[in-house]
């Protein structure tokens, strides 16, 4: 008896598919009832979970834990997604003393619709705090608003700037803008810290 209910008449690709096809009997229908479990998923098959269920963030070097942790959040995190909520819980994640200000907090007010994110670590680990986290809070935060990032030292009396800073500059559009509003220009300076520009380009004359 014949493997598969193939014609005599059947091509080469088709014999092919149903040898790989067949394969498939030998699955054990428990497991196949794992797969849309983040807890009980094979590992091996995680990525491909992560990615069914909008994970927008992924490392491949995160520990399995941290993994399984990420794929059971992601429908939570979506109902707040683009909220301060969703940003704070992205920047808790760096596990260091954060502070978030949209511009109406800031004194004088920022720019409509910015918000300024300062994380305090020491020098040496800046780079791996920003690596980490700015993706996380770039996917919490709403698409059209933009953030000044600050990472580093606090620091008292005259400041001091030395190795270590990043610089970066932020272009955007913005349709929305009233007629005579003017060019903004923002710099951040500090002791480790990102130094960023955020320079606005105006739809609307």
């Amino acid at each position: 008896m014949t493997a598969d209910l193939l014609p005599g008449s059947a091509t080469h690709f088709e014999r092919e598919l149903a040898g790989l096809s067949a394969s498939l009997d030998g699955l054990n229908p428990l497991v196949i009832e794992t797969i849309w479990d983040a807890w009980r998923c094979p590992s091996a098959l995680l990525p491909w979970l992560g990615w069914a269920l909008s994970v927008d963030v992924w490392d491949d070097g995160w520990p399995e834990p941290a993994k399984r942790q990420a794929i059971a959040d992601s429908p939570d995190y979506h109902r707040i997604k683009g909220t301060v909520q969703a940003v704070t819980a992205a920047l808790a994640l760096a596990e260091r003393p954060f502070e978030l200000t949209e511009w109406f907090d800031q004194v004088p007010a920022g720019r409509r619709g910015t918000a300024r994110v300062f994380i305090e670590t020491t020098l040496d680990d800046v780079g791996r705090l920003m690596k980490a986290v700015r993706p996380l809070v770039t996917s919490a935060k709403p698409k059209a608003r933009p953030i000044v990032f600050g990472v580093g030292e606090m620091a008292s009396g005259v400041p001091v700037i030395g190795a270590g800073i990043l610089v970066e500059e932020l272009v955007t559009v913005d349709p929305y803008a009233l007629a005579g509003e003017t060019f903004e220009f923002t710099s951040v300076v500090g002791a480790g810290l990102l130094v960023e520009e955020l320079i606005t380009v105006e739809a609307l004359s």
